[in-house]
């Protein structure tokens, strides 16, 4: 694979008090080169001189916050150096706990940190905010690589001699499942390298959101002149907010309970973030939830089918954060209203690149819009403003309540409500007078509601759910999504295609289920923290481990000291289990626990059918 043309170089380091290594992968021609300094062989120099040298990008996972500081440090010292192994080792060491021990203190390491010795791209900072790291064993997991391998040792200690060998084998396994995720990134690199080329900004190694935050600084800056130096210390800081002042004045209800919420709030004055105030309240036989986090229905289980004469419609503002933050000036304040003509700028912009068919332009300038309402919030954004983002929540929410109660006025049935849009089911003779709503509504917020109409509707929980669209495709949320996505999490996906084939097709969950061929249908995961320790069959395991339940299997616990006792808890307590971290571990028969399968997707199907008894 090449980067702009250049090879891509894959990588990783493993760093012990006596022991260092680093393995490299060449994608264009699979060469793999191993570079060790231990009492075995010292290759450090060696080492220095190939990153120095080579053309090439250097690819790793958490590497700009780990693996490149620690080459750059090597590279300062150890290039033509007369040191002693263990003497170069004992250094190399004490920078890694550094860097470990103390993230947030760059100082003292920001010089290696921010070097630039080679060309390089992270994985994970591409992927994942700083909020969201997914170690590269979840990753591992989720992409159903091949070998989800950890090196079970003290990191402290020395390592032994005889451990070396088996320590390299895990450093290549690493660097080859950095390369399978290399290959799947294809897109979002090309992505990126085409924003760059537009916008003359560096983002290879940047996520979405932070790529999107810097096209909206470098479009404010060109606007303004502002240069960056000051533009990333301004703030618009608030320790309390009067609600009072947030909530729009043409805002009002006709329901007293309504009525009672929005005197209740204007009486309030809040902290910044999502705690400080929630209210629950019921209406209409559905319980809602308000508050300075949003808004949201609380849903338990119900099947929903319209009769012939009704219609059940998912109805969401269309792009709700950036339209407040237009429409009623919810912008960060100390940015002035220049602000806004930029942002307002970009969304045209969008509007016309989508109409076009300009992928990139559309794709660039919606995270572009996308990436600011989050960092309202985030203190150490440029765009922070808690007065801005609590105006837009606050008042998200009352606007969505304004529509619900002239929907309930209609006697539409509200199934759910949540963030940014309204579900329910009307009567077909009543929604040309539902229309109407929406069209008072719209002209009243400025706000556009876009309309999605379902057959059936099969809801667990708020954010648990599948429906099915007019057209017969599949809607999936939460427990229900059937694919593995990427760095969230290994759930038997068998369970919700056994659940929504049963609803959608009849079939009986032990008769799909036994059908299944496919062993990663029916695989989970568990990773524990570092304060628990895990055995299967009496053996210590890796602490992040892929599992399938079985019928031969033993059960996989985990353990930790809490007041000087030893206490277990069992990871899958419904059935044993048979560890498959290593695809070429399994069994020809693999004896699979199909009943515990089934009771679980049974499980979830009861529910649904209590629920509709219950109504009878």
């Amino acid at each position: 694979m090449k980067i702009k043309n250049k090879p891509a170089y894959v990588y990783d380091i493993e760093v012990f008090k006596n022991v260092f290594h680093c393995t490299i992968f060449d994608t264009e021609t699979e060469e793999l080169h191993k570079f060790e300094c231990s009492i075995r062989k010292n290759n450090i120099e060696d080492m220095c001189k190939f990153f120095m040298y080579k053309d090439v990008y250097f690819v790793g996972y958490n590497n700009i916050h780990y693996d490149n500081p620690i080459v750059n440090y090597c590279i300062e010292f150890f290039s033509n150096s007369s040191y002693t192994y263990d003497r170069i080792c004992e250094s190399i060491f004490n920078l890694s706990c550094t860097i470990t021990s103390d993230k947030d203190n760059l100082d003292a390491w920001k010089r290696w940190k921010y070097a630039n010795n080679f060309l390089t791209l992270d994985l994970l900072t591409m992927y994942y905010s700083t909020a969201l790291r997914v170690s590269l064993k979840e990753m591992q997991v989720t992409m159903m690589y091949k070998n989800v391998q950890e090196f079970n040792c003290d990191w402290q200690a020395p390592l032994a001699e005889q451990e070396i060998d088996e320590m390299i084998a895990y450093n290549i396994n690493d660097v080859m499942s950095t390369t399978e995720l290399l290959n799947r990134s294809e897109d979002m690199i090309n992505l990126r390298i085409d924003i760059e080329k537009t916008y003359n900004i560096n983002c290879l190694s940047k996520d979405n959101v932070n790529m999107g935050m810097q096209i909206l600084a470098e479009e404010y800056m060109r606007k303004t002149g502002i240069p960056w130096s000051k533009l990333k210390d301004m703030r618009s800081p608030a320790d309390t907010i009067i609600l009072d002042k947030v909530i729009l004045p043409f805002i009002k209800f006709e329901t007293p309970i309504l009525q009672q919420l929005l005197s209740e709030m204007k009486s309030l004055i809040v902290s910044p973030g999502r705690k400080g105030y929630e209210k629950k309240f019921l209406m209409q036989n559905l319980t809602y939830s308000v508050g300075v986090g949003g808004i949201h229905s609380i849903n338990t289980p119900e099947l929903i089918i319209p009769n012939e004469d009704e219609l059940l419609i998912d109805a969401d503002v269309a792009s709700l954060y950036p339209s407040m933050l237009l429409n009623f000036d919810c912008y960060p304040q100390h940015l002035g209203a220049i602000f806004k003509e930029t942002y307002e700028d970009i969304r045209v912009r969008r509007l016309e690149a989508k109409k076009k068919k300009d992928k990139l332009t559309d794709i660039t300038l919606k995270y572009a819009l996308n990436g600011l309402s989050g960092n309202l919030q985030n203190e150490h954004s440029w765009c922070y403003d808690p007065y801005a983002v609590m105006k837009i929540r606050i008042n998200g929410q009352l606007l969505l309540l304004m529509l619900t109660e002239q929907l309930i006025k209609l006697n539409c049935k509200i199934i759910q409500i949540n963030t940014d849009g309204v579900f329910f089911k009307c009567k077909k003779d009543i929604y040309p007078k539902v229309q109407e709503q929406f069209e008072w509504w719209q002209n009243l917020t400025g706000l556009v509601l876009e309309e999605d109409r379902f057959k059936a509707f099969y809801q667990l929980a708020i954010n648990d759910y599948f429906g099915v669209y007019e057209n017969g495709k599949v809607k999936e949320k939460g427990c229900f999504i059937t694919d593995v996505i990427l760095g969230k999490g290994l759930t038997p996906k068998i369970i919700p295609k056994a659940v929504i084939k049963y609803f959608l097709e009849g079939i009986k969950p032990q008769d799909y289920i036994k059908s299944c061929t496919d062993i990663k249908d029916f695989l989970m995961s568990e990773k524990t923290g570092k304060q628990w320790h895990v055995e299967y069959n009496s053996q210590p395991q890796q602490r992040t481990n892929r599992f399938y339940a079985s019928t031969n299997g033993y059960f996989l616990y985990k353990w930790k000291i809490d007041k000087g006792e030893k206490k277990y808890q069992n990871m899958l307590t419904a059935s044993g289990v048979t560890l498959l971290n290593n695809f070429d571990n399994l069994p020809k028969d693999p004896k699979i626990n199909y009943q515990y399968y089934i009771t679980e997707a049974n499980k979830i199907i009861a529910q649904f059918k209590n629920k509709q008894l219950s109504l009878f």
